[in-house]
């Protein structure tokens, strides 16, 4: 496969996007093309991700141009897994929407909104340098911004304005950090900020750039305490966009945490690196209290949100190739199960009228298929064996007690029990309670919405029968990205010319 064809995962949707712009109408047509084209998008990223874990890391130099001045592109094995999850998630999201509405009740700006915010997060999973990550996270924050108000309720779009405020900081604080590296660096590539970052190891400016990013990219992924916009904005969302905000947008800031700390810092960061493991423990405590306090399915869902993320955080922190294992083991994972479990709260919505605790009941009887995916993709984010997520948990726990931080591995452990019993208060008020406040609700829209939420719960249970290959792509992934004299190499090896050293 040819590193040129790097681009598709961006330019793709936004052609898909741009052509629903130019056909508005709701129709089975523009609906199939969309599926069709994500379907070949996610066909892509498997292959692009046999190819590179083979081969190694591609590289794109857009227009040929050399180093600083193009557009660079690096496709590796964690960037093409992701893209191709991504791929996925919006199929099901847009399959579940299918079945979810008809023709007729469909937004018109809804497909064409997550097309754009599609290549938003591919971009950032393929971009080599700071400012087209800028212009990827403004590409997902336009484009959730329009999403997160289209179809909600007028009593609610004040939600929104937490995310808004919150992410304007944000991109602000991001122009800020960009021009202090380039002041720094004298470039905003990845590869040779990599290189020129290792004169700068142990000066206090490099340490304040870092702590700067991790500001910036913690907002992005909801760690603590910047956690705040995340459960007020997500559970406004209509269950099939909320599905991939709740799967994908978090994560991308998890990505460029591993990218930035992993690849482009150096890792003589040791007080950073505890900074992280330490915030993440925090987000993953406060989070799943925050689940276990609320008596909303969509409510419950979000804060787990949070509090998945602070596994990942933790595990980042801990700062070894297997600790980067098991945060990339456990992103996989839980942008499968997190996206499929905010399906699944749709259904519920959808049958029982109300997704309120004390209302719901019946379903099981009802539709048992429901609750045959529903107890799948709970044990799963719970952590118990087979599914992924146990794979995922049980190698977080073990790099902490390998790493002697025996704190931190028995409060991830901790917390696995709190979310189990987070998932068994709504398998008991939505499933096994013998009556709902009304009657259960049960048509042909929503079979073919239970069908995905099936088909994403099996997706979870293969990956975690397939332990194996999943946790080897895992740790060759996790190798790539702490390679950072191998990054710079392939990105660097074949430049014509570059901007002379800057002396830091």
């Amino acid at each position: 496969m040819s590193s040129n064809l790097l681009f598709l995962p961006m330019v793709g949707p936004v052609l898909v996007g741009l052509l629903c712009l130019f056909f508005p109408r709701p129709s089975a047509a523009r609906r199939i093309f969309v599926c069709a084209c994500l379907a070949a998008l996610a066909g892509f990223g498997a292959m692009l991700t046999a190819q590179v874990y083979a081969d190694g890391a591609l590289v794109s130099r857009l227009g040929g141009w050399a180093l600083p001045y193009g557009i660079v592109l690096v496709g590796d094995t964690l960037a093409s897994l992701l893209s191709t999850l991504a791929a996925i998630t919006a199929l099901a999201c847009v399959l579940y929407g299918m079945a979810e509405q008809e023709i007729a009740a469909e937004h018109p700006l809804r497909l064409p909104l997550l097309m754009f915010l599609l290549a938003g997060v591919n971009l950032s999973f393929f971009t080599g340098d700071l400012f087209n990550l800028f212009v990827a996270f403004e590409v997902m924050l336009l484009s959730a911004y329009a999403l997160l108000t289209l179809e909600a309720r007028a009593e609610n779009s004040r939600e929104a304005w937490p995310y808004l405020v919150l992410n304007l900081v944000g991109s602000s604080l991001f122009v800020a950090s960009c021009g202090y590296a380039y002041s720094l660096f004298g470039t905003m590539n990845f590869a040779e900020m990599s290189v020129r970052a290792d004169a700068l190891a142990g000066d206090f400016r490099l340490t304040l750039l870092a702590a700067m990013f991790l500001i910036v990219f913690g907002l992005k992924a909801g760690l603590f305490p910047l956690y705040y916009w995340l459960p007020r904005a997500y559970p406004m969302l209509p269950a099939a966009v909320g599905a991939f905000f709740g799967g994908m947008l978090t994560k991308v800031g998890v990505y460029v945490l591993l990218r930035f700390f992993g690849t482009v810092m150096p890792p003589q960061l040791e007080g950073l690196h505890q900074l992280i493991a330490w915030t993440g423990a925090a987000t993953m405590f406060i989070g799943v209290l925050g689940a276990v306090s609320r008596y909303r399915v969509s409510e419950i869902l979000t804060y787990h949100i949070a509090s998945q993320i602070g596994y990942m955080g933790l595990a980042l922190g801990m700062f070894t190739t297997a600790s980067f294992a098991a945060t990339i083991l456990f992103l996989a994972h839980n942008i499968i199960v997190k996206s499929a479990l905010f399906l699944v709260g749709g259904v519920i919505t959808r049958a029982n009228g109300t997704d309120e605790l004390a209302r719901t009941g019946g379903l099981w009887r009802a539709a048992p298929w429901l609750g045959v995916a529903f107890f799948l993709l709970a044990a799963s984010l719970a952590g118990l064996p087979p599914m992924s997520g146990f794979w995922g948990k049980l190698y977080i726990v073990q790099s902490g007690f390998d790493a002697s931080r025996w704190a931190l591995g028995t409060m991830a452990a901790l917390a696995g029990i709190l979310t189990l019993m987070s998932m068994l208060k709504i398998m008991l008020a939505c499933f096994w309670r013998g009556e709902a406040a009304t009657p259960v609700r049960w048509d042909g829209g929503a079979r073919g919405m239970t069908a995905v939420c099936l088909a994403a719960a099996a997706l979870s249970l293969g990956v975690g029968l397939a332990a194996g290959p999943a946790t080897r792509l895992a740790l060759h992934a996790a190798e790539e990205i702490r390679d950072r004299a191998g990054y710079a190499e392939r990105v660097l090896g074949s430049n014509e010319t570059s901007y002379p050293d800057k002396e830091p």
